[in-house]
């Protein structure tokens, strides 16, 4: 996949973030112009005690912080700088976007990461086209980017929040669905158990959310959790389409 970063780029993205006035929609502090100058006084201190290749290292971490809590305008800025992403240093790993209409999805699901072998995609399209979605109807997200083959790190999945909130408010969907407990949990907080709210709308500010199993674990559990995964991906359907 051919990358549309350049430095270029990236550096008029850092310029709108400290610039621009602060999306009411977003609780986050912005950068202004005494922080940047702070910024500007590191980085003479720091280049007579460490080298320019760490110091580089240092500020590119800074500047993606800054951007994946930006409230960009646009999906493409915040999917160049998930797809350069290497705040977690994953060796072998590229960050992955997206699937679908990444416009303005009905419904956006959320999975926790990429990692979803072949029988846990067949049970989630067969859900989807058995509900009446179509492709241009949803789009799937993930919490994590990067695919691994093991649990994530709390710093990890920290590290990657940042760009489901802002990819959440840009695409604007009528109904947010996710798929297992941690991305619920990373919407309504670390006490909420998936067992509580699971079928049912609960509503995050201005979007509702309907949570359910992830087909992983649907296919490693009996039959009546494919039945309430089936029945909650029509509930999707039902709640977007104001189908009775």
């Amino acid at each position: 996949m051919q990358l549309e970063f350049s430095e270029e780029e990236l550096n008029k993205l850092i310029e709108e973030a400290l610039s621009s006035s602060p999306n009411p929609m977003v609780p986050t502090n912005y950068l202004g112009l005494g922080e940047t100058q702070m910024l500007e006084d590191l980085y003479s201190h720091l280049k007579n005690v460490l080298p320019e290749s760490s110091i580089s290292s240092i500020y590119q971490d800074l500047r993606v912080d800054i951007l994946s809590r930006k409230a960009s305008s646009s999906i493409k800025d915040l999917h160049t700088v998930v797809i350069n992403c290497r705040k977690c240093s994953l060796s072998g790993t590229n960050p992955e976007l997206p699937k679908w209409n990444v416009k303005d999805p009905s419904v956006l699901f959320i999975a926790e990461n990429p990692s979803l072998d072949q029988d846990s995609v067949n049970l989630f399209l067969s859900s989807l086209k058995e509900a009446g979605f179509k492709s241009s109807d949803v789009c799937l997200t993930y919490l994590n980017r990067c695919p691994v083959k093991r649990k994530y790190t709390n710093q990890e999945v920290f590290n990657c929040s940042p760009f489901l909130h802002n990819e959440i408010q840009l695409l604007n969907p009528k109904l947010i669905f996710t798929l297992g407990s941690l991305p619920l949990v990373s919407l309504l907080g670390t006490n909420i158990k998936l067992k509580d709210y699971r079928g049912n709308i609960t509503w995050l500010g201005n979007w509702p959310i309907l949570p359910s199993y992830s087909p992983l674990y649907v296919l490693k559990n009996s039959d009546s959790y494919a039945d309430q995964f089936h029945s909650d991906i029509k509930s999707a359907y039902n709640f977007v389409t104001k189908e009775k």
